[in-house]
């Protein structure tokens, strides 16, 4: 079984590469640009196939957040592949510490969409079921594959799918403010959610009560990575200019 998990999953990522270059090239042929940074997972075959600048998520996390958030400190970012949480100066906007989960899906977005799945629902139907639980328990496991039959059985024992919902999200939340407490300073009365995963209206709000903090989640969380490239593209742009 766990052969046969990695040789799907390298399946997988062998055709979301080739589809990635093809839509690389397509982007290639019909636009130009000054500058151009590329950030994420795919950030290096977009540097190869677009040539221009590559940088982590974290410095382009770490660039949007000071630029549109000056007064936050903790940055926390939720992806379909991993999670991350950012510690940044205040005064100068420089990273000053980073954690990050990428050891196991049950502790990122894919948790959800592989939920979601398991119960039949999609994952507005999933969030929106969550907000309506109302018993609180645990789902013990912390493997998605062991998730999945816990949540199999709870089913099966009659307790409701919003209640299964809800647990499903506590168990990330319990990840997440794991996390979270080695990050924030004392002072701080609000974080910034960033990522696919800052979209979960329920996920935010179990956040902020759990925390007792203000959750801040800009209009566009999911492109907050793309905003820090283009950033950091106009200041490689201006420092090629002075060069000159």
């Amino acid at each position: 079984m766990e052969g046969e998990t990695y040789e799907i999953t390298d399946r997988f990522q062998a055709e979301t590469s080739i589809d990635l270059a093809s839509q690389l090239r397509l982007i290639k042929e019909s636009h130009t640009w000054d500058s151009l940074v590329s950030t994420g997972y795919g950030r290096h075959l977009s540097q190869k196939v677009l040539g221009g600048e590559a940088v982590t998520e974290i410095k382009a996390y770490a660039t949007s957040a000071h630029h549109f958030y000056k007064d936050i400190a903790t940055v926390i970012d939720l992806g379909g592949q991993d999670t991350k949480v950012l510690l940044i100066n205040r005064q100068n906007g420089q990273l000053l510490k980073f954690e990050m989960n990428d050891k196991c899906s049950a502790g990122t977005g894919k948790f959800f969409e592989m939920m979601a799945a398991r119960l039949g629902l999609g994952l507005n139907d999933l969030v929106a079921a969550a907000i309506k639980g109302s018993n609180s328990f645990e789902i013990n496991s912390t493997c998605t594959v062991f998730a999945e039959s816990e949540v199999i059985s709870l089913l099966t024992t009659g307790i409701s799918v919003e209640d299964i919902a809800r647990a499903i999200h506590e168990s990330l939340l319990k990840k997440l403010v794991s996390l979270l407490s080695k990050m924030m300073p004392t002072d701080s009365s609000s974080i910034l959610f960033v990522g696919g995963g800052a979209k979960n209206g329920a996920l935010v709000r179990f956040l902020a009560e759990a925390l007792d903090k203000q959750v801040i989640v800009p209009e566009y969380p999911d492109f907050f990575g793309a905003y820090g490239a283009a950033l950091l593209s106009k200041n490689f742009l201006n420092k090629n200019k002075e060069k000159k």
